[in-house]
């Protein structure tokens, strides 16, 4: 499926997570989905304040909290997926983590998808997040049909908040490529902000890929890291979570007033 569509897809797994990467190959060639394994990079016993990217100043003030070595790890991990996918000649890279469940139309859908993106229906895409449903500040843009399902790709006004798995057009992923010097919160924390900010991210109502439900290796290295809160903490949380949906309100309503000019295949 690779070659044919020119997608490169990469998984993110830790070398000590041997029977994630096994789920995870066993689920991927039982798809026919190819791809390579990346090595993730192990934050767990770094220290944050090491990394000249880490603003850990405005991860106080804006995020509310410190970051962990292993959020830290996380979001590495993805921009070097990024980073490899733009080095291809491929036209979309594909980012997977590890605790991936495919749905049985994952393929499938996988495939109507790029075939759509491929066709030039939305122009500026930046990315489209397979792993987890678009709940609330979302516009439908066309639906998938397959044997197994029926899948409703939307346009992600307020973007979900997990990295399971990230489809990126070269210019999403060029334009993300420009911010990471500077990381003040979690990868997928990030992404929902950025979209928020850009209005270039899609997603499902109901998506073909989710999770198997393990516990995060993120989580469990963080309960022995620093991430302290700043003062007033939820005040900042709030602040944030309320600047995300007025600009996805607003994403949403500068949307309709334009979907009069999109043609739908």
């Amino acid at each position: 499926m690779n070659n044919s569509i020119g997608v490169k897809t990469y998984l993110i797994n830790l070398d000590t997570s041997a029977e994630r990467y096994q789920s995870a190959q066993f689920q991927l060639e039982t798809a026919n989905i190819a791809f390579e394994r990346i090595s993730a990079f192990d934050g767990r016993k770094a220290d944050p304040r090491t990394f000249p990217q880490y603003d850990e100043k405005k991860a106080l003030s804006w995020f509310g909290r410190k970051l962990s070595g292993s959020e830290l790890g996380c979001y590495f991990s993805h921009i070097d997926c990024v980073k490899r996918f733009l080095a291809t000649g491929a036209t979309y890279g594909l980012s997977l983590e590890d605790d991936l469940f495919l749905r049985p139309d994952a393929h499938a859908t996988l495939s109507n998808l790029l075939n759509y993106l491929d066709a030039g229906h939305e122009p500026g895409w930046h990315m489209v997040n397979l792993g987890r449903p678009v709940k609330r500040f979302g516009s439908e843009v066309i639906r998938f049909s397959t044997e197994a399902n029926t899948r409703i790709l939307c346009r992600a006004h307020y973007f979900p908040d997990t990295t399971t798995a990230i489809l990126w057009s070269r210019e999403g992923a060029q334009s993300f490529l420009e911010t990471v010097n500077h990381i003040y919160m979690p990868i997928d924390h990030f992404l929902r902000r950025w979209n928020c900010e850009t209005d270039a991210g899609y997603g499902f109502i109901e998506p073909p890929i989710t999770t198997t439900g393990a516990e995060s290796d993120i989580e469990r290295a963080k309960a022995g890291q620093d991430t302290s809160r700043a003062s007033f903490y939820h005040l900042r949380k709030h602040r944030r979570l309320w600047m995300n949906k007025r600009a996805a309100v607003r994403n949403k309503q500068n949307y309709a007033k334009l979907a009069g000019n999109y043609e739908y295949a």
